[in-house]
């Protein structure tokens, strides 16, 4: 049975809320009070229901890659011998600790999983693919496809 995804108890004003705190989580409450029309002390107290709620679960920092020596960006989709709990589960906690997989993905398909790798070059990411992705048992196949140009990069979620 799938759960219902909508959330009735988000209201405009909460929604709101949100989509300025996915532009700038940064933003005063002042500032999110009067583009959202309340005062700060009722602002405040929506921000905190929305973070006890779990709605708004982390705040981060966006780094540009390039200037943190992060910007080759590959794309991989990787197979499995046997599709298995503790295959995936094996799979999944070894990337989960790996600094350079950003993204990882359990996938239905052809593809088992789907990552996110950055690293500072070709030389690093072989490397990751040799010492790492081959080394892990199981792994039956890789397919990489190095990222030319981002085209779109967001990390906000459409509320409407």
């Amino acid at each position: 049975m799938s759960q219902n995804l909508s959330l009735p108890h988000l209201d405009p004003v909460d929604r709101k809320i949100l989509t300025i705190l996915q532009r700038d989580a940064r933003i005063p409450n002042t500032e999110l009070a009067d583009e959202i029309g309340l005062t700060p002390a009722p602002t405040l107290r929506r921000v905190r229901r929305l973070e006890e709620e779990g709605i708004i679960h982390q705040y981060v920092a966006l780094l540009n890659p390039k200037l943190v020596n992060r910007d080759l960006m590959v794309m991989v989709r990787v197979t499995l011998d046997k599709q298995t709990k503790q295959g995936f589960e094996d799979f999944a906690t070894k990337m989960q600790a790996r600094p350079e997989v950003l993204e990882c993905y359990l996938c239905l398909g052809d593809t088992d999983y789907l990552l996110k790798v950055c690293v500072p070059d070709l030389d690093a990411y072989q490397n990751f693919l040799v010492e790492v992705l081959a080394a892990i048992p199981g792994v039956r196949n890789t397919d990489s496809t190095i990222v030319v140009k981002q085209e779109k990069y967001t990390t906000s979620l459409p509320l409407e």
